[in-house]
């Protein structure tokens, strides 16, 4: 496999996989930072599950329920099935099709061992435990060959995790095992969330270069669905991504385990459900990372946090996976968390207040007032602090502005809701403190990255897009001519020029949509379809965006797909529409922008 194979993602609110043409390549079980069951896009050995043919179409029937249609006209149906650690294959056969189901446990160290339970029923258990997975064929027909199993006809797949003995399907004849039901109500449930969203028909209206409406409201969908099914049921959670260790660069060591909540890309993804109407499950990353506020030190004592709430695991190497494309090492936790990073509060006080705007809930506000004085408090009484920046440099700690920037927003944010509930803005005074340092020590003729340095990196294209300064005022659009003229490449911006692993080599998806939604502020429209049109082309037929965008072969890289570059690009088209003028009886209230 290489960077130019289409992979799909599918997820169901605990899990999710990835599948590259009839090959799932990628499966945890039960959550999204278990260990992996499929393991082969780490390395060939780590365990897939295939059938045989060659695809011909393959696009989403509803986002995370993967349609693909083989050339023999026999079709495959792929989705995790809603509230259960269970993944289904509706196959219709054509013509007989050969499957071969390969777990290895524990990212591809411990080889499955294999029991019949009864007819085309398989028990396939990890030794080292009492975890265990039970393989289902429900065909007409099936044949069991030494490598795999033949079906013919229509039937499915059913392939779910369970934790001991004390659990499974086969052999409880009291309880009816209702696959197709599953499956029919799954593929509802995603279908009938995505109906209680807002902007989808304005989506069909948006021409942009290459891509006429009907793709870009695909778009738009996939990544709304996408970001639905990231979100960890049980507590709010939402990762940044469902995958480890895709490298920036092929070979490369830039290879980390996204699998987590981060604050920041949490907050990011919160405003971009918001967007596109999904209040309740904004509010549900919010009231998550507000659970996770502290009271005795710093609110945002960790970057990320795992899915359940809990400290954030060890970031440790896998020796015996070769990695993607024999990218090394691949890791499973991720160092960050014990890294300070001082613009975590700044993105979560925005996404509480841009729920507030959109849905008016006072009372949330009031039932969080403690939450939002001790953030505020402690941004107040901290900000001389350095951090490490959102770029999470290793080792490098410094005054740098986009973080000062934020702590601003935090502030700010916090003075607004205050004001809803009619308490003091004990904070003001700090703040514009705040503000004079960042327009004192902060600009040389243009915003830079940190004191006393010449360098521009990406972050600063946030200021407008949070309200810190009008996107027309003279140093912002110096800082962005420098960007334009130091980082934009074929209209993809990267994040910085270099940084402790040496050269930056591509352009940051995240930072391309900032820029974009920068050019549809300022009215520079041609340009922010460009930009937008080249992240389009990279992700047509999946629509889904990575980490890194390589503009020349016109892919991504990294982990994969990369949640808050989904939620930048639901908040760009939903403001290129606005900008554009486009009237549609499903008009949309979009948060206020500070």
């Amino acid at each position: 496999m290489d960077f130019t194979s289409r992979l799909f993602c599918i997820n169901n609110e605990f899990t999710g996989a990835l599948i590259s043409g009839t090959d799932v390549v990628w499966l945890t079980f039960p959550r999204y930072d278990s260990p992996s069951v499929f393991g082969y896009l780490l390395d060939e050995r780590a365990g897939s599950l295939s059938i045989s043919g060659e695809v011909v179409e393959q696009e989403y029937l509803v986002p995370n329920v993967l349609r693909t249609v083989m050339k023999d006209g026999s079709e495959i149906t792929d989705l995790l099935l809603r509230g259960e650690h269970s993944f289904v294959r509706k196959v219709i056969a054509k013509t007989p099709l050969k499957v071969k189901v390969n777990p290895v446990f524990d990212y591809g160290r411990v080889k499955a061992k294999v029991y019949k339970l009864g007819n085309w029923v398989y028990k396939m258990v990890n030794p080292e435990n009492s975890e265990f997975l039970e393989l289902h064929f429900i065909f007409p027909q099936v044949i069991e060959e030494s490598d795999g199993w033949v079906v013919s006809g229509e039937g499915y797949i059913f392939l779910g995790h369970f934790s001991d003995e004390r659990f499974g399907i086969y052999g409880k004849s009291q309880l009816r095992f209702n696959v197709e039901g599953g499956v029919d109500r799954t593929v509802n449930y995603w279908r009938n969330i995505l109906r209680r969203g807002k902007g989808r028909g304005r989506m069909a209206k948006l021409s942009i270069p290459g891509f006429q409406g009907e793709e870009v409201m695909k778009a738009y969908e996939t990544s709304v669905g996408i970001l639905l099914g990231l979100l960890y049921n049980p507590t709010g959670a939402v990762v940044a991504a469902p995958t480890t260790s895709l490298p920036e660069v092929e070979g490369g060591t830039r290879n980390w385990d996204y699998r987590f909540a981060w604050v920041r890309d949490s907050s990011i993804i919160a405003e971009g459900l918001i967007s596109a109407g999904y209040t309740l499950e904004a509010r549900r990353i919010v009231e998550f990372l507000s659970r996770m506020v502290s009271f005795t030190t710093k609110p945002f004592l960790y970057p990320l946090y795992a899915i359940d709430g809990s400290v954030p695991p060890k970031e440790i190497e896998i020796p015996w996976l070769s990695g993607f494309m024999n990218s090394r090492p691949v890791r499973v936790g991720n160092a960050a968390a014990a890294q300070l990073q001082l613009d975590l509060e700044g993105f979560f006080m925005d996404a509480m207040y841009k729920y507030y705007v959109f849905t008016g809930d006072s009372s949330y506000v009031k039932n969080h007032l403690d939450v939002i004085e001790y953030v505020a408090d402690w941004v107040s009484e901290n900000w001389k602090l350095e951090d490490v920046g959102i770029w999470e440099e290793r080792g490098v700690q410094a005054h740098y502005i986009h973080s000062k920037v934020m702590m601003w927003v935090a502030l700010e944010r916090a003075g607004r809701l205050m004001k809803v509930v009619d308490r003091e803005n004990r904070w003001k005074e700090i703040r514009n403190e705040l503000k004079d340092w960042i327009m004192e020590n902060g600009i040389r003729d243009m915003f830079v990255k940190k004191p006393g340095s010449d360098e521009v990196d990406s972050a600063l294209l946030t200021l407008p897009l949070y309200g810190f300064v009008d996107v027309k005022v003279d140093t912002f659009l110096k800082t962005l001519k420098k960007i334009e003229e130091e980082l934009v490449v074929k209209g993809q911006a990267k994040r910085y020029r270099r940084d402790f692993l040496g050269e930056a080599k591509y352009p940051f998806t995240l930072a391309s949509l900032w820029l974009a939604r920068v050019y549809i502020r300022l009215g520079r429209l041609d340009e922010a379809k460009a930009t937008l049109s080249g992240i389009l082309e990279a992700s047509r037929g999946t629509y889904l965006l990575g980490e890194h965008i390589d503009p020349e072969r016109k892919l991504f890289t990294g982990n994969f797909p990369q949640a808050f570059a989904q939620a930048n690009l639901i908040l760009a088209l939903n403001e290129l529409v606005e900008a554009e003028g486009s009237e549609e009886s499903e008009e949309v209230d979009k948060p206020e922008t500070p």
